[in-house]
Order: C-alpha cells, then sequence, then structure tokens
C-alpha cells in the first residue's frame, strides 16, 4: 500500500436535475447554452461529448423508467449510517471555476492567494446575504452520494450536487427522520430519490415561482421501517462488522470542495451562476470544460504512447547535450513535455523558437 495515499470512492456517473439549454446568440454574436433547469432526473456517465457535457446512460435511465415517462424516481441505497458521509453539505463560494471559500457556518477556509493555500475566517460573511449582488455569492453545496438499485454491479457510485436550499433542507431532514425510527441503520436501507414540483417565494422580489426538490423516501409504514432497523442492527452484530471502523475511514476519504478534482470543481461552479450570468461567463465554462475534457484525453494517450515516464522524459529534455547552433528548432520529445506540463497547470503553452528557449520554458512550468 503505497504510503500517504487514501483511497476515494469510485464514481460511476452524476445524477442531474439541469442540462445546457437551447444554444443562442449573445449582443457580442457569440454563441452560448444558458443552464437549464429539468423537472426530471438526468443519470450521466462520467464520459463527455464533443462540446464537453456529461453523456446520458441511456441504457441505465430506460432500466429504471419502465413507463416510458419522465424519470422523477430513482431507487438508492447509502453507504453509511453517518449523516454527513452519505450527503455533505457545506456553504461554497466559487470565484471562477476554482472553489475560493468553504465553511460549516462557524469556520471557513478561504483561499489566500495563487499559492493553494487556505487561511481560516469566520463563517458565515455578507456574501451569504440574500441582497448580495456580487458574482462571488456564497451557496449551500450539497453532495449526496448514492448506490443505484439494479445496476447489478458493486464498486462505484454515483453523486447528486445541489446549490438548492431547499433540496438540501428536505434531503437532510428526510435522513434524519429515517434514523431516527431505524434507530441508527441508514446504510443498506432501500430509500427512494424523489424529485417533486413546489412553489417557493423568491426572497428579493417576494414572487411566487415552482421550483423541483430533491427528498429521499421509504416507501413503507413506520414499524416496517423500525423492524428493518432493527434487522440490519442484529445482522451487524452477528456478522461482527463495526460501522465506526468503516465510517472512520471513510471519513478520511472525504474531499472539501476545494481540493476536489478541478473537473468536479468546475461542474460545480457552473451551479453558482445567477440567472442573471452573461452569455461570456456560460460559455467560458462551457470551454473550460471542454478543454479539460480534451486536454485529459490527451495527456492520457501521451503517457500511454511514452516509452519511459513522464518524469524520466523531462530529465532527458533539460539533460540532452546542448544543439551545436543556438537558433536550432527543439526536440519533439521537449516539445511534447512543455506542453504537458502547461496542460497540468492550466496554462498557454509558452512561446519558443530555438532548444535554449523551449528548455527554459520548460524549467519555469515546472517551477511555477
Amino acid at each position: 500500500m503505497i504510503k500517504n495515499l487514501v483511497p476515494q470512492l469510485a464514481e460511476r456517473g452524476k445524477i442531474k436535475i439541469g442540462t445546457k439549454g437551447e444554444v443562442k446568440t449573445s449582443q457580442g454574436g457569440k454563441q452560448f447554452s444558458p443552464p437549464q433547469k429539468l423537472d426530471h432526473f438526468v443519470v450521466t456517465t462520467l464520459q463527455r461529448d464533443a462540446a464537453g457535457r456529461l453523456m446520458p446512460d441511456t441504457a441505465l435511465m430506460s432500466r429504471l423508467n419502465q413507463n416510458n415517462g419522465k424519470l422523477t424516481e430513482i431507487p438508492v441505497r447509502l453507504l453509511y449510517d453517518d449523516l454527513e458521509l452519505n450527503f455533505q453539505a457545506r456553504y461554497a463560494c466559487y470565484r471562477g471555476v476554482r472553489c475560493w471559500c468553504t465553511g460549516d457556518g462557524e469556520t471557513a477556509q478561504r483561499s489566500a492567494g495563487d499559492n493553494g493555500k487556505y487561511q481560516t475566517v469566520p463563517c458565515p460573511c455578507e456574501r451569504r446575504d440574500p441582497i448580495y449582488s456580487g458574482q462571488d455569492r456564497c451557496k449551500i453545496l450539497g453532495t449526496l452520494q448514492v448506490l443505484i438499485e439494479g445496476t447489478d454491479r458493486i464498486g462505484g457510485i454515483w453523486k447528486y450536487r445541489t446549490t438548492s436550499w431547499n433540496s438540501v433542507n428536505a434531503i437532510l431532514s428526510s435522513l434524519t427522520l429515517i434514523k431516527a425510527i431505524t434507530g441508527g441503520p441508514l446504510a443498506g436501507i432501500p430509500l427512494i430519490m424523489v424529485l417533486s414540483p413546489k412553489t417557493v417565494t423568491v426572497p428579493t422580489t417576494g414572487q411566487a415561482m415552482v421550483i423541483y426538490v430533491v427528498s429521499l423516501e421509504y416507501r413503507g409504514n413506520e414499524a416496517q421501517l423500525e423492524d428493518l432497523g432493527y434487522a440490519i442492527a442484529r445482522k451487524r452484530i452477528e456478522h461482527r462488522v463495526r460501522m465506526e471502523q468503516i465510517e472512520d475511514q471513510a471519513r478520511r476519504m472525504l474531499a472539501p470542495p476545494e481540493a476536489e478534482t478541478l473537473e468536479d470543481q468546475v461542474e460545480t461552479a457552473a451551479e453558482f451562476f445567477p440567472d442573471a450570468v452573461t452569455p461570456e461567463e456560460v460559455t467560458a465554462i462551457s470551454d473550460l470544460v471542454a478543454r479539460q475534457a480534451a486536454a485529459q484525453a490527451e495527456e492520457d494517450d501521451f503517457l500511454a504512447a511514452a516509452p519511459e515516464t513522464a518524469a524520466d522524459e523531462t530529465e532527458l529534455a533539460l539533460s540532452a547535450p546542448k544543439p551545436a547552433s543556438p537558433d536550432s528548432a527543439p526536440q519533439a520529445a521537449l516539445v511534447r513535455q512543455i506542453e504537458h506540463h502547461a496542460k497540468l497547470k492550466g496554462v498557454d503553452v509558452p512561446e519558443f523558437a530555438t532548444t535554449d528557449e523551449a528548455k527554459a520554458a520548460l524549467k519555469q512550468l515546472m517551477s511555477t
């Protein structure tokens, strides 16, 4: 086992209630796809199309939706008894596509700059105010991880992310009630993930509007749920399963929003844009997702085809003998390394004309 390597739960797909809308053209002549809320679930794979959009898992959705109507219910099971391990809820603030600040209502971790470090600050702040109009508004962020019934495959989970206070409150309320009735167990209880309409009042305008809220339900009466909880607890004792140890290990696997991969942060950041987001900002997010997917694919191809490891090839490229002429073109291996490290850093490939300039550019990328 590699030291300090914390294994993460494999993510097999996402559960979403939003998508990109029809392509429109802004006043500046740019095309964009504004976000669109749905009245049904979409289960996706982790594969993206040419535009960077997650591709629906049509086979799984067909299996779940036997009536061929809108998918508004998904049978699921949870992995843990602990509420936070199943549903991580926090306040979060995104600037661009990066998580700038995240907190629990008492303290928060806020970015201290471009060095990747975070500092502790009080939580919440003025960005939680409903009338705050800045683009870096703080919202509630909930991430639910579940097993989907009927997949006949064990080893991966599906994640549902939401910035809806109503959905976060509904899910937490459901889990708290179910846990109280079972006497503690949540893991293994057959539940239904439900999407239902609700009329709410917009705090800033006072207008009524219909939204769609996600909740979890147990289909049965209280006595049945109580008996099921007792049976699960008794089975664990018989098989000497200690849920406390399992959950302790799981807590080490939890990644806060600021520690998620850039791809996940980009995906979550799209949820944070207000309805008045400009077409250019929507286009920027879409383009970045597409570039991330393309860069990852190219990186995988490059590393798979390389005769040596990336680190070995970098060392060889930097230690290569100096060419006789300072104006000679850099070797292909050196160019590939510059492109590779630029993609890892998320920056544009620097310009260079000679081998010396290329080596200097590569050293600069590796030192930043």
